[in-house]
């Protein structure tokens, strides 16, 4: 039984290495697609900018329930925080969604608009 729960524990350790490692490229290319959009003359550049901070969230979102389901105690467990990710992250682009609706009606009416 000791084994078993060595053998686990070191299966947890190399899952949270690898995770810590993904975080750290994931963290590099965001700041690197940022860098790029702030530079961007693009007139679309502040809704992409935004869109960019959305997908930045729901990635660390997805790797916050993989830190959690490598310390799950058992398949109950890890049920249990693949439905509460999955409630939340529904809440979470619902209001995304609604938030980029509205920062494309805000975008449309400037095109359309009275011109000065």
């Amino acid at each position: 039984m000791a084994e078993t729960n060595s053998s686990i524990e070191s299966v947890r350790a190399t899952l949270t290495e690898a995770l810590g490692r993904l975080r750290k490229a994931n963290a590099e290319y965001f700041q690197l697609l940022e860098k790029g959009l702030s530079s961007s003359s693009l007139p679309i550049a502040n809704q992409a900018k935004e869109f960019c901070s959305f997908m930045e969230r729901n990635v660390s979102a997805s790797f916050d329930l993989g830190d959690k389901l490598i310390h799950a105690k058992d398949m109950q467990d890890a049920l249990k925080l693949q439905g509460e990710f999955f409630q939340d992250q529904m809440r979470t682009l619902t209001d995304q969604a609604r938030t980029m609706g509205e920062s494309a009606m805000k975008a449309a009416g400037g095109l359309f608009g009275p011109k000065s």
